[in-house]
């Protein structure tokens, strides 16, 4: 495939109006155990959410909400992806409390659960050791090794979380397209080649 090794790192539109999102601990306690552990969440789970801070003046719910390094995407992008076999990409159902009580419950958190070394650690750029598990303090910019990528078919890898940093969630092309093809708001995809820690400012 012409665009194999073209990937996107998800980004806020930067518009300053939608909010972070976090776990509502009141409710469930231990309600980010699966994203901590890299699994997938028992089939009947439902995730409790809230906004975190810093909260806009005035929130506006858009199709994407960031939370703590993974991705909330609203219902039109949950149905244009849910039909799709995407290895790895678990939907978790959740219900987001706004600033004033008010519920929304069209929205889906993508768990992603598998994880891939494809950075080269001698180009891209980091901060901090490696420890012996192989993770990185923090990222600066990634480059891909495109050898070591090809040893692994495409449709194992259209999206993964960086065994580098777990904070970092990566998206092939063809998925990418597929949630662009619904015209989201409060989203950017940004292309590996062009991210780089920070970049959600210039945006």
């Amino acid at each position: 495939m012409e665009n194999e090794f073209d990937y996107y790192m998800v980004e806020s539109d930067n518009s300053f109006t939608s909010p972070l999102l976090g776990f509502d601990y009141d409710v469930d306690p231990d309600g980010e155990d699966f994203i901590i552990d890299m699994e997938k969440a028992e089939d009947d789970k439902i995730s409790y959410l809230c906004y975190a801070t810093p909260v806009p003046r005035k929130p506006v719910m858009v199709d994407y909400h960031d939370l703590d390094g993974r991705e909330v995407f609203s219902k039109k992008v949950y149905d244009v992806l849910k039909t799709k076999d995407i290895k790895g990409l678990q939907w978790v159902p959740a219900v987001i409390e706004g600033k004033k009580g008010e519920v929304y419950t069209d929205y889906w958190i993508a768990n992603v659960y598998q994880e891939y070394a494809f950075l080269d650690p001698e180009k891209s750029e980091r901060e901090g050791e490696i420890d012996e598990d192989g993770r990185w303090d923090m990222i600066d910019s990634m480059v891909l090794d495109r050898d070591l990528m090809s040893k692994t078919p495409l449709k194992e890898r259209l999206v993964f979380v960086s065994r580098e940093n777990s904070a970092y969630v990566l998206y092939h092309k063809s998925i990418v397209d597929l949630i662009m093809s619904v015209n989201p708001q409060g989203i950017v995809f940004v292309p590996i080649e062009k991210w780089y820690n920070g970049i959600s400012y210039k945006l």
